[in-house]
């Protein structure tokens, strides 16, 4: 699986989370790359952050299937992470992130009830325990 576009895991690299490729320059290198990544064997690749137009572009170019994340809708399907869009994460908020759910505060709240419940001997009671 290829990944271009925004790679997290090379933030360092690029100094920023801002979207990629949108100086012609680029753009045409992550097209060339796309190419290259389908003639070295992916079976797929990951479009991050990047221009809608150009990963339409990209799509319509190559074989293999395009998953998109800031991308647009012109590729061939979506991923979010599942923490991002579940709301279990917070601070971590781009503009393609869509929450389906705000489970920070449920998870926060079970643990405060869990700290609560040990502290004053509720957890474990007779029923859960051997």
């Amino acid at each position: 699986m290829g990944h271009l576009g925004l790679t997290p895991q090379s933030i360092h690299k690029f100094g920023t989370y801002i979207v990629r490729a949108t100086d012609e320059g680029e753009a045409n290198k992550l097209i060339k790359d796309a190419n290259l990544l389908e003639k070295a064997g992916c079976f797929g690749i990951v479009l991050e952050k990047i221009p809608a137009k150009l990963a339409e572009q990209v799509t319509s170019e190559i074989k293999i299937p395009t998953i998109g994340i800031g991308a647009g809708s012109g590729v061939d399907g979506q991923v979010l992470v599942l923490h991002d869009m579940l709301g279990i994460t917070q601070k971590f908020s781009p503009r393609f992130l869509r929450r389906y759910h705000n489970l920070s505060e449920e998870i926060k709240g079970s643990v405060t009830t869990y700290i609560n419940d040990v502290k004053s001997g509720d957890f474990p009671n007779d029923r859960e325990q051997y």
